[in-house]
């Protein structure tokens, strides 16, 4: 476990500068929170670029390139001017102890055992220890078709942060991956409180970052979805603050996220693909369209790598392959029976009926200047379940294997959403608009 904990420590501290280049105000629980997952993003980065380039992966390869980009990131960080309005940071509130409770037991979780999920061996750490043998990105097993069952065309950010711990443990061991899991979640709560901080009272954030650690801390250990969460989950809560704030920082943080979430699963590319449509939704006007969607083109900078490589390595994607179309017609005239089973094996059930009485109950002001999260889980749930019409495999197997995976990849936002609509109602008229830019 030490070296894994290395390992958090120096992608958190490669962080820092990084966050900083982006934002010199950032500070407190946003400073820590986006400084391990910039680390996270970029050491994927890093080993990509070296792998791309032919060169073969060592602890001192890698740290030499790591310290360059920390030195470049500090240089760009020194000279940033601190311009805009700096927040007060999050003050601690009691109630932080549960959470705090909530992480210790999730480590003790984490840890308990070698990760054992059956896509881990599959999948995630297949690819890592594959890669890891031969010192970077192994092609020739990805274009395999004999590999197929592990989905060469995923993106590689987590197996790539799985051989980051491998390279500074000196070997293989899949015995203490788990607190890789552990920083993911955490440093989403961390950025979720922070936010929340701006908005209300150090009690209804404490509150609310208590609620949300049970949907940013992933049960699949070894899988992509607790960085997707973490990542996505931030990105669109960032892209919130954004239109809140309409401040500029706030914007690159929030498509940086979304760019490296791209990174992690095909679903985060869903998520870029959502967020632009939802913009342009809550936009309403050419104008503001035109001055928002721009700010989103880290977010497409940083998909567009792995994508380019996907295709010159002719990556296979299974959910296109066949007859698209055939399926489609076939699976739309079971489509009552499809979506009863999608209501029958939702995951939390009493989660999402709370939510949706939470969004009766807030006030109508509170729904519309939430409707840009509102959106993005919307679209998501309509990609997630339009997927099952087109599936090449049985659409029953493939919903008890993924849809509880899926619906908890969109819960952070929209929980946090509806909190603070209900926090508003119950703080009453002197709350702050969420969009002050386009009150009238």
């Amino acid at each position: 476990m030490t070296a894994t904990l290395a390992a958090i420590l120096g992608l958190t501290i490669l962080g820092v500068p990084i966050t900083l280049a982006v934002d010199r105000r950032a500070h407190g629980a946003l400073l820590a929170g986006l400084s391990f997952l910039y680390g996270s993003g970029a050491i994927f980065l890093v080993l990509l670029a070296l792998s791309a380039a032919g060169v073969r992966w060592t602890l001192a390869v890698v740290a030499a390139a790591a310290l360059a980009v920390f030195a470049i990131a500090a240089f760009v960080a020194m000279r940033q001017p601190a311009t805009g309005k700096r927040h007060a940071g999050a003050r601690p509130h009691v109630i932080d102890l549960l959470t705090l409770g909530t992480l210790a037991c999730y480590s003790l979780y984490a840890t308990l055992a070698p990760l054992w999920e059956w896509d881990f061996w599959a999948i995630w750490g297949l690819k890592a220890r594959a890669f890891l043998e031969i010192g970077g990105i192994d092609w020739r097993f990805l274009e395999s078709r004999w590999n197929i069952f592990a989905h060469p065309d995923y993106p590689l950010l987590v197996p790539l942060n799985f051989d980051f711990v491998s390279l500074v443990a000196g070997g293989w061991s899949d015995r203490w991956m788990g607190p890789l899991f552990v920083a993911w979640g955490a440093a989403l709560l961390l950025v979720a409180r922070a936010l929340a901080a701006r908005e209300t009272t150090p009690l209804f954030a404490a509150l609310l970052t208590f609620a949300l650690a049970a949907m940013s801390l992933s049960l699949d250990l070894g899988l992509a979805e607790g960085a997707l969460i973490a990542f996505g989950g931030a990105g669109v809560l960032l892209v919130r603050e954004a239109l809140r704030e309409d401040d500029a920082a706030t914007w690159r943080h929030a498509a940086l996220m979304l760019g490296f979430a791209a990174n992690c699963k095909n679903e985060g590319m869903a998520l870029i693909v959502a967020v632009t449509i939802a913009l342009l939704a809550v936009s309403w006007s050419r104008e503001r369209a035109a001055a928002r969607l721009p700010r989103l083109w880290p977010a497409y900078a940083l998909a567009a790598p792995w994508l380019a490589l996907r295709v010159a390595h002719a990556l296979p994607t299974d959910i296109v392959g066949g007859s698209v179309i055939s399926r489609l017609m076939e699976r739309l005239a079971s489509a009552p029976e499809i979506f009863a089973f999608l209501a029958e094996r939702l995951h939390r059930p009493w989660f999402w009926v709370a939510l949706f009485a939470g969004l009766l109950l807030a006030p109508a002001a509170a729904r519309r200047r939430e409707r840009f999260v509102l959106a993005v889980t919307a679209l998501q749930i309509v990609v997630f379940t339009s997927a099952y019409f087109v599936t090449p495999y049985d659409v029953k197997w493939h919903v008890v294997t993924s849809w509880a995976r899926l619906t908890g990849q969109v819960a952070v936002p929209i929980a946090f959403s509806v909190f603070m609509m209900l926090a508003e109602a119950l703080r009453g008229e002197d709350a702050p608009s969420l969009l002050p830019a386009e009150r009238t």
